[in-house]
């Protein structure tokens, strides 16, 4: 009989979807080796992750979740593993899960807080062990960097078709900012796209949850039919595989973009995406458009427009991105778990 795994994740507006998403995925691959998954989330991750709802893993939805005695009662049986991925939770609510967990699992990509965990896995591009010397004890296993990253197979499955097709040219553009995008960097991007010149095939991403969702839809609608607007897509491989450039933030979908070599005008959405955004600049993977405050149509623009003139820099930029990630950290993660 395979784990019980137990994964305690939210997504919300102001959260996004990127932590469900990155344990939906790692769900996903360790119930194909047997074991049975438990997501504990507050209720309203269900409106702002409809992916989560429709997966065949059991949902335990409640405002108790944060309670690790609480917790306990609703999931009603021992966890072999419990995943935790959220920023508001650490060392208190790990110790506190102990009693009923035999492992832990803690996703983490900020190294500001204590953990009690068994296992920490942090995908940020340039994360040392020196990061988590004092907030881990020496037993804990660290699986850090894009290495680790936990992309579906998808991804993986796509890369060398992916990395054939990188050619420089810039024929379609994929928009995606992510789930909520709340400083709606989406719209000013594809206004950006306009006053570049472009006219070519455009793709754009936004999640349901997204305050902008309705904007976005007009102004994609305005600029007729090369222009697409996927909501909550459970196609993101295909639509980067197809694409030639992207737009888009410095958050985990960033390590989705290197697995497939796609060349990227990058912003910084949040402050937690600033290291991302730092190495991401250092290594050539990406050309940076900046952070949210500072954004401008006319920067956007500028940045489009030298980029649709220069394939060369945009092939290199494709290049050092493949560099940056493969694609198998989600094998080598369930590899390590199921081991232990």
């Amino acid at each position: 009989m395979g784990l019980h795994v137990v994964f305690r994740a939210d997504a919300s507006a102001n959260l996004g979807g990127g932590h469900i998403s990155r344990c939906l995925a790692l769900a996903d691959s360790l119930a194909l080796s047997g074991c049975a998954c438990t997501f504990a989330t507050k209720s309203a991750t269900m409106d702002a992750a409809p992916l989560l709802g429709k997966s065949a893993h059991r949902i335990v939805a409640s405002s108790d979740v944060d309670c690790f005695d609480a917790l306990s009662r609703l999931i009603g049986m021992r966890a072999d593993l419990l995943v935790v991925d959220h920023y508001e939770l650490g060392g208190e609510f790990e110790r506190g899960c102990k009693s009923w967990c035999r492992k832990i699992l803690a996703i983490d990509d900020l190294a500001n807080r204590h953990h009690e965990c068994d296992f920490l896995v942090d995908q940020t591009l340039g994360r040392k062990p020196e990061d988590y010397h004092h907030l881990v004890s020496p037993q804990c296993m660290l699986l850090l960097g894009p290495g680790y990253a936990l992309l579906r197979p998808s991804f993986a499955s796509l890369r060398s078709v992916a990395l054939q097709r990188r050619t420089g040219d810039v024929r379609r553009i994929l928009v995606s900012i992510g789930g909520s995008d709340p400083h709606d960097i989406t719209s000013m991007a594809l206004r950006a796209i306009r006053a570049a010149g472009y006219r070519e095939k455009l793709d754009v991403v936004v999640g349901s949850i997204s305050p902008n969702c309705e904007a976005v839809r007009a102004l994609v609608s305005s600029i007729g039919p090369s222009a697409a607007l996927h909501i909550d897509t459970p196609h993101m491989a295909e639509l980067m595989l197809d694409a030639d450039l992207a737009i888009g933030a410095c958050g985990v979908t960033s390590w989705e973009r290197c697995t497939l070599g796609l060349p990227t005008l990058a912003v910084m959405a949040a402050d937690n995406q600033r290291m991302i955004a730092r190495e991401l600049v250092r290594c050539g993977a990406v050309e940076y458009g900046g952070e949210w405050a500072e954004l401008s149509e006319e920067s956007l623009s500028t940045k489009i427009r030298l980029l649709l003139n220069d394939p060369m820099k945009v092939r290199v930029m494709a290049m050092a991105a493949a560099d940056v990630c493969d694609g198998e950290g989600l094998q080598h993660i369930v590899s390590t778990v199921c081991k232990s």
